[in-house]
């Protein structure tokens, strides 16, 4: 890799979770086999504890004796800084989440006056994430070219809000890394593109490929092209439903047609169902009470809960075990599938009763496609694939749900860097990106046009997206 080539990366920034994902210019170049998008998929990064996913929590470690000098804060994320509420006996993530770095990022809006040590917390977190992106690319941060991901309801001053964060703790990152003459020179924006959840699931599986609208499996009554899209997004935070519909039938312009969301059936609360039915049976077979009154027993049993979750998605029984819970005693509470299913029916429940309601009078969707924790379980998977939706496509096989909004920004990343549209040198552009040489160009990654409210289908289109295959 060459001191000249930018990395793209994807950034999803879940309530819960946050995930990176390292894209590659030339791959926009490989043409897809058959009628399937058969282009290589972005690697999703690992962090230094080996999870493809680092919880977006962030805390701070003072120095003893300068508990009031913020110079001497050591900030640490994801279950580090868990462990740290639970000896600090603060309340859990799910009942407190104001270290959660999406609820810092809205704190520090410079709209709502800002919050100078909510801001850099947050932005040492995505320095963190820099950081993982280098070690796994071995670049320099400077050479990063980010894509991130927002609500689909996010308004224009949240989203200015991470974009300023992320580059804020880019540039913490390249001090560390950067040398005293290179520190004097510009640093480059290394946010490139802001897409909302939905939009970057979609750009996952394939949608916005021209060449690629016939790929995807589509039902037999509507053999020859997809029109309408649902995007199930159900994560820690709710889940939210999102119908997309493509402007034509050549066309790489999508539009959100309507939202909704409901947070009651969101994963937080799953988890909270599991949490207090294990306490409810620790407590009966020991005859005690008060378990969740315990701040350290409510963080370790959370914990074990979470985990008890992502276990049954993949099997049929586990256990929820801790040594020595609370008052010494352990807890070991055996979990199947059924149970669980049982215990989360009401949750199921809302959640079809928004999908059913969302779908009504709306013509039948060609492409359902799942993001999120929760639609790894399968009792959600069955709800979506085979009660509700049974005819639609499932988009591609091979990307994981709860990490194709990473994913699908990564590819927009290197989408936007294929078209040259980003790099400068001198005031003039540039025709090295990752090692590909292109002939300088005029290009834009995506259509861009205009619509009467309802009239999608006839978007008159102000800027045609440029395909670079021919310059190449």
């Amino acid at each position: 890799m060459s001191g000249e080539e930018l990395i793209p990366i994807g950034i999803d920034l879940g309530s819960l979770h946050a995930r990176v994902a390292i894209g590659n210019v030339s791959y926009q170049n490989v043409p897809s086999t058959g009628n399937t998008d058969t282009r290589p998929l972005p690697n999703v990064i690992s962090n230094a504890q080996g999870s493809r996913y680092t919880l977006a929590l962030v805390g701070s470690d003072k120095m003893s004796g300068e508990e009031d000098n913020n110079s001497d804060v050591r900030h640490i994320f994801g279950e580090a800084a868990r462990r740290a509420l639970a000896r600090e006996k603060k309340p859990t993530i799910s009942k407190d989440p104001s270290s959660m770095v999406r609820e810092l990022v809205k704190s520090s809006s410079s709209v709502d006056g800002g919050d100078d040590n909510k801001s850099s917390a947050a932005a040492a977190f995505f320095g963190h994430l820099a950081d993982l992106a280098c070690d796994a690319s071995s670049a320099h941060p400077s050479k990063l070219r980010a894509v991130v991901s927002v609500n689909v309801g996010a308004s224009p001053e949240e989203q200015a809000g991470v974009v300023e964060t992320i580059e804020a703790g880019v540039r913490d990152a390249l001090k560390s890394r950067t040398d005293a003459k290179q520190k004097k020179k510009e640093v480059e924006p290394i946010v490139v593109g802001v897409i909302t959840d939905p939009a970057a699931v979609c750009i996952a599986h394939g949608l916005t490929e021209v060449e690629n609208s016939d790929a995807i499996d589509l039902a037999a009554s509507n053999p020859d092209t997809w029109k309408n899209a649902l995007v199930v997004d159900w994560g820690a935070s709710g889940i939210t439903a999102t119908h997309i519909r493509r402007a034509s039938p050549n066309s790489s312009l999508l539009t959100i047609v309507k939202h909704a969301t409901d947070t009651s059936c969101s994963g937080t609360a799953i988890v909270n169902t599991l949490v207090s039915h294990c306490a409810s049976m620790f407590e009966r077979k020991n005859k005690l009470s008060g378990v969740l009154d315990s701040v350290k027993a409510h963080h370790r049993l959370e914990l074990a809960c979470e985990s008890a979750v992502r276990a049954l998605s993949r099997a049929p029984t586990t256990a929820v075990s801790i040594d020595g819970l609370y008052e010494g005693i352990d807890l070991n509470v055996p979990i199947s599938r059924p149970r669980f299913d049982m215990l989360a029916s009401g949750m199921l429940r809302k959640a079809e009763a928004l999908l059913q309601s969302f779908s009504e009078g709306t013509d039948n969707f060609d492409v359902v496609l799942v993001a999120g924790n929760v639609c790894d379980m399968p009792s959600a998977t069955n709800l979506i694939r085979t009660k509700l939706f049974p005819d639609a496509s499932a988009g591609r096989g091979d990307i994981p749900a709860d990490e194709a909004v990473a994913i699908g920004c990564a590819r927009h990343a290197a989408s936007v860097l294929s078209c040259q549209t980003h790099s400068r040198s001198g005031g003039k552009s540039t025709d090295k990106a990752f090692g590909v040489t292109t002939r300088t160009v005029k290009a834009c990654p995506i259509n861009i046009g205009i619509a009467k409210s309802g009239d999608e289908e006839n978007a008159f289109p102000l800027i045609e997206r440029t395909r670079l295959d021919s310059y190449y």
